[in-house]
């Protein structure tokens, strides 16, 4: 399916800022379809994006503060969890394939979960996660025109707790014993400033979310150049230079 597919289906639910990444993320999975089971998706939340991009996982992960209870009636998932943010309550051994789309950006300890993804992953079992880099905050409009305090601003709205370079990502996963078999740049200079620009364009949909739980109040109306805007967001980069890396990590 063509990545205008994916970002009309996310048009039709949320905002255009997260339309536009995750519309990305999703395409980009296709690639790994279908997935091996038993299957873990860390950072489920309401599930909107997993049955997007997958049809159907096994379990859901997520915090007790997340929008995990809103995944129940999606039916994406066979069985939903909640756990601590460390310490995921599944068997060491019997994963064939985990999940984690843009998780590990807003962790304390990235290198903890990672860890225990690991764990609880089986032998030759693989690991789809993708993260946010460093290259985001530096290709920002704001921050070139107001600098740090942007910066900064932006990544406590966003809740950015880790924003590393590709270098830095990758030892990370290594470091948890990892074998990274694959890695793509998804996030172009020119598609990072789209999606801030979005983020702005997208104050009524906030609004309309804080008010009413919906991120539309007239879903499925769409007005945008859909085309072009899939143009813009389907060119992918070098991975050091990318403002998020989507990986695919093997245990040995």
């Amino acid at each position: 399916m063509k990545l205008s597919y994916f970002l009309n289906e996310y048009l039709k639910e949320r905002p255009l800022f997260l339309s536009l990444i995750r519309a990305k993320e999703a395409w980009l999975f296709q690639k790994y379809l279908p997935i091996n089971h038993p299957s873990v998706d860390v950072g489920c939340g309401d599930g909107f994006f997993a049955n997007l991009a997958f049809g159907r996982i096994d379990t859901g992960i997520d915090l007790p503060s997340s929008r995990i209870n809103e995944a129940g009636s999606k039916k994406v998932y066979r069985e939903l969890l909640v756990f601590d943010g460390r310490r995921i309550p599944i068997k060491s051994n019997s994963t064939a394939t985990c999940i984690s789309n843009c998780v590990m950006e807003h962790v304390e300890d990235p290198g903890e979960l990672i860890k225990e993804i690991f764990r609880i992953t089986k032998p030759g079992g693989r690991f789809f996660v993708t993260v946010m880099a460093k290259p985001w905050e530096d290709n920002l409009i704001g921050g070139k025109i107001l600098g740090k305090t942007y910066r900064n601003w932006l990544r406590k709205i966003q809740v950015h707790l880790n924003l590393l370079t590709e270098a830095e990502w990758s030892r990370r996963f290594k470091r948890q014993g990892w074998i990274i078999s694959g890695k793509t740049g998804y996030l172009s200079p020119r598609a990072a400033n789209l999606i801030e620009i979005a983020h702005y364009l997208s104050l009524p949909s906030l609004i309309s979310y804080k008010l009413t739980k919906k991120w539309a109040l007239v879903p499925g109306i769409n007005l945008l150049p859909v085309k072009h805007l899939a143009g813009i967001m389907g060119k992918n980069v070098k991975p050091e230079t990318s403002g998020a890396i989507l990986y695919v990590l093997q245990k040995p």
